[in-house]
């Protein structure tokens, strides 16, 4: 599942994810679009605010 479909399952905008974690709205916009890739710091965080795991996040990145 992607991040879009995870956060949308989550009932979170890109604003509210982009608060819990820490980073822009536009950052979340990008890895919703593929223009860039969460670090591991990042991952960790989207892993907890959405309620998966890294491995989860990682397999729908690649």
């Amino acid at each position: 599942m992607s991040i879009k479909v995870k956060r949308k399952n989550s009932n979170l905008s890109q604003v509210e994810l982009a608060e819990k974690i820490g980073v822009k709205q536009n950052t979340i916009s990008q890895w919703e679009n593929g223009l860039r890739k969460p670090d591991l710091c990042s991952l960790k965080k989207l892993s907890e605010a959405l309620n998966c795991t890294i491995d989860e996040l990682i397999e729908e990145n690649e």
